[in-house]
């Protein structure tokens, strides 16, 4: 894993799993490993493109139910009576489960169709739930005849006892009798508060007193009977709920298996939605796997690519018998940064990822990834920078085959210069001899040449401005490059006599290298300038294809209209001849006619070959994305509100933030934090409508201290109380286990909470703790 982490696969897939809107997705996605064959990495690039149609209608449906799954589920499977907090999270999961299934409905791709078939019939379950549950997770008042029965005598009898007492509290001879004229409740019975000494005026029942004993709680015998009966009637209400808890426990238990089958099902598709996100805001692509190439088009690294910052996208083709890269060229320019995005592309490929590179990319379906990129050294193993560098050499001069792939940063560089480019020789030609793929990069000179026309090796380098002295990171195909340690030194400013002296110095080869740069660089501008051209005319043929291709998608919808038009024409025609048709020629004509016309649509209709995917004019984007509507903004790395819908020119208004700015509706995507859609999906059902319960609220006391977290906390609750909240979700990780350790203790104390308890393993573990709040 330590190699993944230089490799910058880590932050790829933090930056995968902040699109997942479940912890179990984003736990799935951290678990994220290389496919075992090419077909399955293809299937996954088939299901993440699947995933992005779903996306393009511009809905992403949330799984956040799957976080309070692992709470109830198991004491479903056990026929356990579910408490209406956990009813509640039943509810929220069946409706996400239909929310889902709304989405997906209208996209026509398999995978799609897949989950919406095989995701439960949520209907039911919900109905059955909204029968004796609110939307809160009260129970109904009207859940059953009997509980609408007891509750209405339970209001009236209430309302008889409240108007006795209020009778007794407005009588005028009772005035120096009760202590205040109020009416009030103890041990669930109404009382009238009487002075202390003063109880003898007022027959009852007493049920105790203040604390300073002052006053004295009674119960007066008028209400007695009607208290009696409040009191039987409570009881009956409470079993009459725990017996309807009880059958809908016991309905929800027999639909434990299509609840554990749907839950896979959603975890799956928030990966692939939280994937299909990432491609789109790196504009990433599926690509073809081969046996003996590699060709990178276009190839980009995905980190940069968010940044918003201008990214140079560069080729690499490592074809025939060349299958081992050595790259060269100044400090700084850029080196690393491809090394890592070949890694990346190659990584991300054996992972079913699409990689950031043109979409006609191929590469092997790589089963090793050996990997030496920054300083390795170990104190334990007594490991110096260059023992741990060659450690790795040595493990990666022991695979062989075109389905592995070493990429080694700097070979021998930390080392005597001769010793370390003799090393480096022998290791890359012990990689030739293994048939393997390779991208090593190397300052040293005599690594740069001495390579014959049969070796493996092929010499490439990132160019230089010459005018300037700094770095293009473009990437030039067979041609070395200079370190420009030289060049470099007077850029930044140093002596130039130092600079002098350095010249003076250097070996006459060395020198007359540096002489003959200039023919170098001559060579490498007309390079530059044929692949700026081929560029050109590779974007204008891909435009010109693109354009043909939407011509030819009109045509087919035309035709499709065309032909939908002519069968509705035919059969009007029909009827009509079917409707005039002489009697004695009825039975005959009939006949014939309605097999013209059965047959007719199978003659001229052609099933659609057209799939729902990204709007391709401003008025498909404007019915797709109408002004309200969440998009991400490239050009400044974040999401913004769309204001209004595409001008003439194509241009919509943006709100992102404070900054409103008119763009162009083509440079837009899909929202990268989209809000929860789960609510506007179910009212667009026609089977079901319901009404939606508040998301828990989430403290995240991550990064404080335990005196700041403390106080949040205490705020957090008195809200929660206050707004009589079910739950509260704290994200205070584990670190020294300090902070965590400080909440619980708290939590543990507050008069607040009913209980507490850690996360499940699925849904964040030990570093969240989930609170129920109770009545203070």
């Amino acid at each position: 894993m330590q190699d993944l982490v230089v490799l910058d696969w880590i932050e790829i897939l933090e930056k995968i799993k902040s699109h997942a809107t479940s912890d179990m997705g984003r736990e799935a996605i951290m678990q994220t490993e290389p496919l075992k064959t090419p077909q399955e990495a293809h299937a996954s690039f088939q299901e993440i493109n699947n995933a992005t149609e779903v996306l393009n209608q511009g809905v992403r449906p949330f799984m956040t139910s799957l976080d309070l799954y692992s709470t109830w589920i198991l004491r479903l499977k056990k026929n356990a009576v579910l408490k209406t907090l956990e009813m509640k999270d039943v509810r929220s999961f069946c409706l996400e489960a239909l929310a889902l299934k709304e989405a997906l409905h209208p996209v026509q791709n398999d995978w799609a169709q897949r989950i919406h078939q095989s995701l439960m019939k949520a209907e039911e379950p919900v109905s059955a739930i909204d029968q004796i549950l609110t939307p809160s997770g009260d129970i109904r008042s009207d859940a059953s005849e009997t509980l609408f029965r007891l509750f209405r005598e339970k209001e009236r009898l209430a309302r008889e006892v409240q108007s006795t007492l209020d009778r007794l509290v407005k009588d005028h001879q009772m005035e120096n009798v009760l202590q205040d004229k109020y009416v009030t409740t103890r041990d669930g019975r109404w009382v009238l508060p009487v002075r202390s000494g003063m109880q003898h005026h007022l027959p009852g029942v007493i049920h105790g007193s203040s604390q300073t004993k002052q006053t004295v709680f009674i119960e007066p015998e008028k209400v007695i009977p009607s208290n009696n009966r409040l009191r039987q009637i409570e009881v009956e209400i409470e079993d009459e709920i725990e017996r309807l808890l009880t059958e809908l426990s016991r309905y929800l238990s027999s639909k434990s298996l299509d609840i554990e089958s749907s839950q896979v099902l959603m975890k799956d598709a928030d990966v692939r939605f939280a994937q299909a996100q990432f491609a789109n805001q790196v504009e990433a692509h599926p690509i073809e796997f081969s046996d003996d190439s590699m060709e990178l088009i276009e190839v980009r690294h995905p980190l940069l690519q968010l940044s918003g910052k201008k990214v140079i996208a560069n080729t690499v083709l490592l074809e025939g018998h060349k299958s081992i890269l050595l790259l060269s060229g100044p400090n700084a320019g850029g080196k690393t940064v491809l090394l890592k995005s070949i890694g990346l592309a190659a990584q991300m490929a054996r992972c079913g990822l699409p990689i950031c590179a043109s979409e006609t990319s191929k590469l092997p379906f790589f089963k090793n990834v050996l990997i030496g990129i920054g300083d390795a050294q170990s104190v334990d193993e007594e490991l110096s920078t260059f023992a741990a560098h060659l450690k790795i050499l040595g493990k990666a001069a022991s695979v062989k085959g075109r389905d592995n792939l070493i990429l080694i940063d700097e070979i021998c560089g930390s080392t005597d210069p001769e010793e370390g480019s003799a090393l480096g020789r022998a290791f890359i030609e012990e990689f030739s001899n293994n048939d393997v793929f390779a991208v090593i990069t190397s300052h040293l000179g005599p690594l740069k040449s001495g390579w014959d026309e049969q070796s493996r090796v092929y010499n490439g380098s990132l160019e230089y401005d010459p005018k300037t002295g700094r770095p293009t990171y473009q990437f030039l195909a067979g041609i070395p490059g200079d370190s420009m340690a030289i060049q470099t030194a007077k850029r930044v400013g140093v002596a130039q006599s130092i600079v002098q002296r350095a010249l003076d110095v250097l070996a006459p080869a060395t020198r007359a290298r540096l002489e003959g740069l200039e023919q170098i660089e001559q060579l490498k501008a007309d390079i530059n300038l044929l692949q700026d051209h081929l560029k050109k005319e590779t974007k204008k043929a891909t435009e010109m294809k693109r354009k043909y291709e939407g011509m030819l998608e009109q045509f087919n919808k035309d035709k499709d209209e065309w032909l939908q038009r002519t069968v509705k024409k035919a059969e009007r025609k029909v009827e009509e001849a079917i409707a005039h048709a002489k009697a004695d020629e009825t039975f005959k004509r009939h006949t014939a006619l309605q097999e013209i016309k059965y047959k007719l649509p199978e003659i001229v209709k052609a099933k659609p070959i057209t799939q729902p995917g990204a709007p391709e004019t401003a008025e498909e984007f404007g019915k797709k994305f109408p002004p309200g509507s969440k998009v991400y903004v490239p050009t400044l790395n974040q999401d913004g509100i769309i204001q209004s819908t595409p001008n003439s020119k194509g241009e919509v208004m943006i709100l992102s933030g404070s900054v409103r700015l008119q763009l162009p509706w083509t440079i837009l995507k899909p929202a990268g934090k989209p809000s929860n859609p789960t609510s506007q999906l179910i009212r667009q059902s026609s089977n079901i409508t319901v009404a939606l319960a508040d998301d828990d609220r989430t403290l995240d006391l991550r990064g404080r201290t335990v005196e700041d977290a403390l106080q949040e906390l205490e705020l957090a609750l008195d809200k929660a109380a206050q707004a009589r909240e079910d739950r509260i979700k704290i994200i205070h990780g584990h670190g020294t286990e300090a902070l965590k350790k400080a909440v619980r203790t708290y939590l543990s104390r507050s008069i607040y909470v009913k209980k507490w308890k850690a996360g499940s393993p699925e849904g964040g573990g030990d570093g969240i703790t989930w609170v129920e709040i109770g009545e203070a």
